[in-house]
């Protein structure tokens, strides 16, 4: 029988037990939620803190807007900026990870002859944005997935040259929970005179985050994954030293330095990437970050992270008691990424796709692979539940 995760010293059970109790009661009244890295459930504050919204605007708009809204992008940006280890004045809100690339994709300085390299494995939304630039003569070369679901950076040197002008890669993959080691991608891009894009979805909010640690110079998110806030919230991080080489390929009001001059013979664009927060903002989906990202904040980080890769482990030891292969990468026997991803030589992935849902239990077949993704909530019953439930082959 497999053993179930240890709470640690300090035994932080009873914690993680409350928070389930309260703050998801009921996504854990509704099934077994092991689907982060898809859509994480809103917590109870961030449900409440959203109808409170809605009501203020629905009394007095603008003086929600004023006195409600804009404290909360303010706060929702440092909180953010925290997280993700990036001084605040370069972060900026977008509509999504795709968005906060394309940006990038469409307005960076490129020539014909120039390419991108990225991985074969890669979601879409982190390659579309530079096949999209194919008009200009930019090409986008794919670096092939490892036998062992791995990366290299080695591979990825192997695939540029004095015309690779950015390296774009997910921090960690959907479809495998492989983890990259940003800071050799970094230096990597670097010595070759690029720069790093970085997509940060499948990590942040569960495991400690430093973009500016890394040397990276973009970094894309979203908000309504780990973080477990809404859907059409995303942010966008530039490196001052890049901003310059980024025109600015759509603006509005809001990308100027004084919005409610009104003049528009004169203006001046923001020197930040905030200039590309052109107009008005998702307001209920900042209210959304802003108590999503408290909550996490009140746990800790780091706590977030022993939790879910104490139980991604227990997960994994339990899959392969049962027959299961685990696809996601290891190093030393430790899985270091929130994702379990697997599959198994007999049964077929929708097969054990359907048995998990038949069971209440929400995962997904990404990349050739079943994945969970649990969260500081789920528990050792959870787990235990959802591989019970998958066909022995």
């Amino acid at each position: 029988m497999t053993t179930a995760p240890d709470g640690g010293a300090n035994n932080l059970d009873d914690l993680f037990e409350a928070y389930r109790a309260t703050e998801f009661a009921a996504a854990t009244a509704a099934g077994i939620g092991l689907n982060h890295a898809g859509v994480g459930p809103a917590s109870a504050r961030v449900v409440t803190a959203v109808e409170e919204a809605v009501r203020a605007m629905g009394r007095a708009p603008l003086a929600a807007f004023m006195e409600l809204i804009l404290p909360k992008m303010t706060a929702a940006r440092e909180k953010l900026a925290r997280m993700m280890g990036v001084p605040q004045e370069h972060l900026a809100f977008t509509r999504n990870t795709a968005h906060g690339l394309s940006l990038v994709a469409d307005g960076l300085a490129l020539e014909p002859g120039d390419n991108i390299v990225t991985a074969a494995c890669e979601y879409p939304a982190v390659v579309y944005p530079w096949y999209a630039q194919k008009w200009r003569g930019i090409e986008t070369r794919l670096v092939p997935l490892r036998a062992d679901s791995t990366l290299h950076p080695d591979d990825f040197a192997a695939h540029m040259d004095d015309r690779t002008r950015v390296v774009a890669l997910s921090w960690v993959q959907f479809g495998t929970g492989y983890r990259a080691d940003m800071t050799e991608y970094a230096a990597l891009a670097h010595r070759h005179g690029a720069i790093l894009v970085a997509d940060i979805i499948q990590g942040l909010g569960a495991l400690p985050c430093d973009v500016t640690a890394w040397g990276a110079d973009v970094a894309a998110t979203s908000a309504y994954k780990w973080l477990m806030a809404l859907p059409g919230m995303g942010a966008l991080y530039v490196a001052p030293h890049v901003m310059e080489r980024i025109h600015p390929v759509n603006i509005g009001a809001g990308s100027v330095v004084d919005p409610i001059r009104f003049d528009v013979t004169t203006f001046d664009l923001k020197p930040t990437v905030q200039r590309f927060e052109e107009g008005n903002p998702n307001a209920l989906g900042l209210v959304a970050l802003e108590a999503a990202l408290g909550l996490l904040e009140e746990i800790g980080i780091d706590r977030i992270a022993d939790r879910v890769l104490s139980l991604g482990a227990y997960a994994a030891r339990a899959l392969e008691e049962k027959g299961y292969e685990i696809v996601t990468p290891r190093e030393a026997g430790r899985l270091h990424s929130p994702l379990v991803t697997f599959r198994h030589p007999t049964v077929a992935n929708d097969a054990a796709l359907e048995a998990l849902k038949q069971a209440g239990v929400d995962a997904a077949v990404r990349g050739g692979n079943v994945r969970i993704a649990p969260h500081f909530y789920n528990n050792a019953a959870d787990i235990a539940t959802a591989v019970a439930a998958l066909p022995a082959g």
